[in-house]
């Protein structure tokens, strides 16, 4: 009997807000992070439509998380009391024109929020990674995972895989320009992998703000970089999904052509968190490009439609036209770019309050 495949090495890189390695009881007894079972449960759901019955991701993949809230939850500001912080902080924040009187804007703009709301501690994120010197000590310690993860495959065989939600997608992005290089010296002391040599199986990289953070950190140019697949690129194949109506992908959103792989636009709304990790990973486009490309199943093009028909036919999604999703989020889009810092993420802050209650509003309507 020959050797059993090896099962793929699967990295998750999470998005904005805090991780719990085990956030309740039911994820310590399956073993899994909070993130590791957003994810498992959408591909499970979604791969239940396409005839996959009791399908558990993650007994199929190893799975391996970056957590870098971890490094982040002890120095966020968790009360908006202390928005005065953020200028405290005025010292640390990256040079590039980041001046005082832009930085008490933010503050003037987000100090009103509840601490205890979801997208208080994102945009907080955003801030301390985009433009403090701690996303040098995230973007080190992501670095030494890959390492770590790459010695191990070189050992055992396994491929090595990264799905990165949200601000991971930024993190991901930016850890890679600086790691990756044409003919690279990995024996140095802080080690960089040859583009030529290691790759990635394959790269998912999902509600992709790799552009919006650049505007913060100016990191290589997204449509440009070694992220992508290949020649001189990261991966072997490449995915970006977004959904139209998640927020987060209405500034700066990343376009460019991909070699191998593919870019999935999604358009149902069956939760007015239009973010949420769980809710990609069920979307059709999204369950297919990881079941087929990470694990490796079969799934016909007839089977794929009659799944994509089941997700839209769920009770939870939001059955009106698109054609009248798209006028009433078109009504609280601001689709003018910017490459100013701080108007940037004003301008994403409310965009998100506003598309969340456009989407309870549509629902209620319902």
């Amino acid at each position: 009997m020959p050797p059993a495949t090896p099962k793929p090495i699967v990295l998750l890189i999470h998005g904005m807000g805090t991780h719990h390695q085990e956030e309740n009881a039911e994820n310590a007894q399956e073993g899994l992070t909070s993130t590791q079972k957003e994810v498992s449960d959408g591909v499970n759901e979604m791969a239940a439509h396409f005839g996959f019955e009791n399908y558990k991701f993650q007994d199929k993949v190893e799975l391996h998380e970056f957590n870098y809230s971890k490094s982040l939850e002890e120095i966020l500001l968790r009360d908006a009391a202390n928005a005065q912080a953020l200028i405290d902080h005025i010292t640390l924040l990256q040079g590039r024109g980041l001046v005082q009187d832009v930085a008490a804007k933010l503050v003037e703009e987000f100090s009103e929020a509840d601490s205890g709301e979801f997208f208080y501690t994102h945009w907080m994120d955003v801030i301390y990674y985009g433009l403090m010197f701690w996303g040098e000590m995230i973007r080190n310690e992501l670095a030494a995972k890959i390492n770590e993860l790459y010695i191990q495959a070189n050992r055992t065989g396994q491929t090595v895989n990264v799905i990165a939600h949200s601000l991971g997608t930024a993190v991901l992005h930016d850890t890679l320009v600086k790691l990756y290089r044409k003919d690279a010296d990995i024996r140095a002391k802080a080690p960089e992998l040859d583009v030529d040599i290691f790759k990635f199986d394959a790269v998912i990289q999902i509600a992709n703000v790799s552009r919006l953070v650049n505007i913060l950190n100016g990191i290589g140019d997204p449509h440009t970089s070694v992220v992508n697949s290949g020649p001189h690129k990261c991966s072997k194949r490449f995915f970006n999904f977004f959904n139209e109506f998640d927020p987060f992908t209405w500034f700066k959103r990343w376009d460019a052509p991909i070699d191998t792989g593919y870019s999935g636009r999604i358009t149902t709304v069956r939760n007015i968190n239009t973010h949420d990790l769980t809710e990609y990973a069920a979307a059709p486009t999204v369950c297919y490009a990881i079941m087929r490309n990470i694990v490796g199943e079969s799934i016909s093009d007839a089977t794929y439609r009659l799944g994509e028909q089941a997700h839209y036919d769920d009770e939870r999604n939001l059955k009106k036209p698109l054609e009248t999703i798209e006028t009433e989020f078109n009504k609280v889009r601001n689709s003018q770019d910017t490459d100013d810092r701080g108007l940037a993420l004003i301008r994403l802050f409310r965009a998100v309050q506003d598309a969340m209650e456009t989407a309870k509003r549509l629902r209620e309507e319902f």
